[in-house]
């Protein structure tokens, strides 16, 4: 009976101000104390519960999911849970949150519970509200009469321990007298009881003004339950008939498409095969292909897997936001991830590489036995990205459509911070510490004290150190705010509260699941990426009319000279010290080894690039274990590089389709161990009767293994490798244009500007120093005759805002500025102060105007009155020197 109790009021951490429990931990203590059920009510979200439901169901324990709501009744507010009985409560606690998120400021109304609660929700009633200290009996009487006109049987009213003497007894008076069942209910914000500190600190950092914090509001045994309710132990028994009656069996993995909207007369599937065997036509007449018949084959094999799954819509979509993209002039992406190895995508010209040409496999991107939706990720310039946002939800309207939600996470150094104030520890103590706590993406705080010994030396004999390292440890990684994920977009087929609960963050309507969860629930996702590199070759278009991407051809001799010199510096992915050494090492000679270098130089496969060097230029025998994966792996020298190959080498050997060769490399990839061995066995059963040994069949299949860890998607490094190559054409015959763009795109990050520009330099283009009239806000390439210039931007300025900048040059489109007297009267002094004129100075930017910077400077303090002693002076002047020396090292010509 114990483990029957359910806790029907438990926050977690995405109820910010009010828990630090974490769904992994919940799951885990619930599991160790052998818990039959377990119910979260976050205030005013479901963020959790499609995760919490997945997680409960895997071990085991029923999951019930509810929430903590106000209900508005006739200007008087009452705290409400509102738990889902069944699958169709879920959906209408989904609209109700949506609701009052959307129409009433997170309260709800009366009017929306009516038609809800009958069958589907049951509401639970908290009278001892924090709204009012006592209870007005009248008011009372006027929600319950209402409250169980409508809902009769799936009525509670909540009793919380004796806080309040009054109330306590006034709400077991108004039970009995209306004859409504109480629930034993005690708040769980936190699991244990000496976690009540670290919610402490969680609160003091979230909402300070709070002042009262139970201690009490821990995760009760049934023990402690039956001692704090023992008056009334109709109100345990109630909790516990209570998550019997409430049975939640989701629905998921169910796919709901939107509809592509074309002529009702028209089927939507003959239209898609007309409009692709019209598009194989034309590219026919323009490549003169051939092999046409094999392309068609190819085509109507894939649209029939298509067709088959119900996806015409989905491709139809993505086409059609990709063209109306391309005709406002949006830069998007040659392809992104396993799309580009399905050749409907490259006739609908959602990709930009052929992916017969290059041997890329539709079955890695969709076949047959996939029970998931595949992933269109689609890369368009960072800065435009929004434009076709606002044409989907235009297009598909704003009920059908909405944003992702994100969670910004406390991290590490700032709940270091923030624990060091609320125990009021020294502030250099603090610093200290955050200091040596180093950021690392793959390592928490307790693994950078485990793996550092020093670290762990100090964590050991040091209490102050400890205590602020523990509760760290606690509250790192706690949610901290909600934000609109930059690219993720949903499309629904029915208005979007039909699927989901969503709320309102910035005027923008986002979606409460995470991003994973949304497949689950069938809902289609679309990735719209931002590529700073698009963005980029956008500019380089912009400035120069010369520059057509289209002609670019991949085989120029001149593009592969620059590859072999190791010559990449602003050439995407091909940018860092390891890969420019490689590249002169491995003598690229052709796209395709440009698509296995970006491959082979990651963690795992780097260690094959030496040998797969030493074979490329035949310094090495190149060997197969078979001579049947000759045809396979002979573009990469007998090296497996990507995962396509593993599906061919399965396909070859052991005569398995590409889909069954697909879902082996998954279970392989995934280290999947019993089905594994059962995958292990089939295989060399197969390629036995495909005339291999057994011994050859099982170094085959342990080759696949191993490969299996490293092997990459080829479709999406062939599509990137496209990216590269453009990059690595503008290096080659318009470096002025790329090198300006990514100065203009990397103004913040210093110590690439600066690699940037000594790369400039010894590439002979010369960086014109900074100068008030004639700079503007980017990096300009200038135009001349014998040599290759780029001014510098007003945005490699530290200091200088994007408001300053646009202020000055709006005045000085009226007139250049004849001396610094001039500017100084132009300029609103309010918005361009002391502090950037100072920096302006230092920097050079009147040096056309007045050369003599120090003489600058005093006019700046008598201009702006300021007292300065002898020693201010010197530090001023210093700043000139050491100004002028950054610029010096840039190697920038004065």
């Amino acid at each position: 009976m114990c483990n029957n109790f359910t806790h029907f009021r438990l926050y977690t951490e995405y109820t910010v101000k009010n828990s630090i429990i974490k769904i992994n931990e919940l799951i885990k203590f619930a599991k160790f104390k052998s818990k039959k059920s377990l119910c979260i009510t976050d205030k005013n979200n479901l963020f959790l519960s499609l995760k919490f439901y997945k997680e409960c169901l895997k071990n085991k324990i029923k999951p019930i999911i509810g929430c903590n709501l106000v209900l508005k009744f006739k200007k008087f507010k009452y705290d409400t849970l509102l738990i889902c009985k069944n699958n169709k409560g879920f959906l209408n606690l989904s609209k109700i949150i949506s609701k009052s998120k959307l129409f009433f400021n997170n309260f709800i109304k009366f009017n929306w519970l009516k038609s809800s609660l009958k069958n589907n929700l049951i509401i639970i009633l908290n009278l001892n509200s924090f709204y009012y200290k006592k209870i007005n009996f009248k008011n009372c009487i006027k929600i319950i009469n209402y409250l169980k006109k409508y809902n009769k049987n799936n009525f509670y009213l909540e009793i919380n321990e004796k806080i309040n003497n009054k109330n306590y007894n006034k709400i077991i008076f108004i039970s009995n007298k209306f004859k409504i069942p109480l629930l034993a209910i005690n708040p769980v914000s936190f699991l244990k009881k000496n976690d009540f500190l670290a919610y402490k600190i969680k609160t003091f950092i979230y909402n300070k003004k709070r002042k009262k914090i139970s201690k009490n509001h821990y995760f009760y045994s049934f023990k402690k339950i039956n001692k704090t309710f023992k008056e009334i132990k109709i109100s345990i028994k109630n909790a516990i008939e209570l998550s019997k009656r409430c049975n939640l069996f989701l629905k998921l993995n169910k796919i709901k498409l939107p509809f592509f909207k074309i002529n009702k007369k028209l089927n939507k599937n003959t239209y898609f095969l007309k409009k692709l065997i019209k598009n194989l036509k034309f590219f026919n007449n323009n490549e003169k292909l051939k092999n046409y018949n094999f392309y068609k084959k190819r085509l109507l094999e894939e649209v029939k897997v298509i067709i088959k799954m119900d996806l015409t819509d989905y491709f139809l979509i993505v086409y059609d936001f990709v063209k109306w993209s391309k005709k406002k002039n949006i830069q998007v992406g040659p392809g992104r991830g396993s799309s580009a190895g399905s050749l409907v995508s490259y006739l609908l010209k959602i990709t930009d590489l052929d992916p017969l040409k290059y041997n890329l496999i539709f079955e890695r991107f969709l076949n047959k036995d996939r029970v998931t939706i595949p992933d269109f990720d689609i890369d368009f310039c960072q800065k435009e990205r929004d434009k076709v946002i606002k044409y989907i939800k235009k297009k598909y309207g704003i009920s059908y459509t909405s944003q992702i939600i994100t969670f910004s996470r406390m991290a590490s150094k700032v709940s270091i911070r923030d624990i060091g104030k609320f125990f009021k520890f020294n502030y250099d103590f603090i610093n200290e510490v955050s200091k040596l706590i180093k950021i690392n993406h793959n390592l928490n705080i307790l693994e950078l004290i485990k793996n550092n010994k020093s670290l762990y030396f100090k964590y050991k004999k040091n209490k102050k150190f400890k205590k602020l390292i523990n509760f760290s440890i606690k509250l790192e990684g706690m949610i901290k705010t909600t934000s609109v994920h930059a690219g993720g977009v949903v499309i629904s087929p029915n208005k979007i509260f039909n699927y989901s609960p969503f709320i309102i963050k910035n005027k923008v309507i986002l979606n409460q699941y995470f991003k994973d969860d949304l497949e689950e629930i069938g809902i289609l996702k679309f990735d719209f990426l931002g590529l700073i590199t698009l963005t980029i070759i956008k500019h380089c278009i912009k400035n120069n009319k010369n520059i057509i991407i289209k002609k670019i051809k991949l085989n120029d001799l001149n593009c592969y000279k620059i590859l072999t010199e190791g010559n990449t510096i602003g050439v995407f992915q091909l940018e860092s010290e390891g890969i420019r050494n490689v590249l002169k090492m491995s003598k690229p000679k052709c796209f395709e080894n440009i698509i296995a270098l970006i491959s082979l130089y990651r963690p795992g496969p780097i260690k094959f690039i030496k040998d797969f060097c030493l074979k490329k230029l035949n310094k090495k025998k190149i060997e197969y274990l078979d001579e049947k994966l000759k045809n396979i792996l002979k573009e990469t020298y007998g090296i497996i590089i990507y995962q396509e190959q593993i599906m061919q080498i399965v396909q070859i050997t052991a005569n398995y389709s590409l889909s069954e060769a697909d879902n082996l490399r998954r279970v392989i990839s995934k280290k999947k161990f019993l089905e594994m061995i059962n995958e292990k066995n089939t295989f060399i059963n197969r390629a036995i009767n495909n005339n291999i040994e057994h011994d050859k069949a099982l170094l085959i299949f342990n080759l696949i293994k191993e490969f299996a860890n490293y092997g990459f998607n080829k479709s999406h490094a062939a599509a990137y490798s496209l990216l590269t190559f453009y990059t690595l054409w503008l290096k080659t015959y318009y470096i002025d244009d790329l090198m300006s763009s990514n100065m203009s795109y990397f103004f913040n990050d210093i110590e690439k500007l600066k690699i940037i520009i000594e790369d400039s330099k010894k590439n002979n283009i010369f960086i014109i120093n900074i100068d008030i009239n004639l700079s503007g806000k980017n990096f300009k390439k200038l135009k001349s005759k014998k040599y290759k210039k780029i001014r510098y931007g007003f945005k490699g300025l530290t200091g200088i805002g994007k408001n300053i900048i646009n202020h000055i040059i709006k005045i000085r489109k009226k007139g250049l500025f004849k001396s610094f007297i001039n500017f100084y009267k132009r300029i609103n002094k309010r918005l361009v102060n002391y502090k950037c004129i100072e920096i302006l100075i230092t920097c050079g930017s009147f040096d056309s105007i007045n050369p003599n910077r120090s003489n600058l400077i005093k006019k700046l303090i008598l201009l702006f009155k300021i007292k300065v002693n002898k020693k201010l002076k010197f530090i001023l002047l210093k700043k000139i020197y050491f100004k002028k020396n950054f610029f010096e090292n840039l190697k920038l010509k004065y």
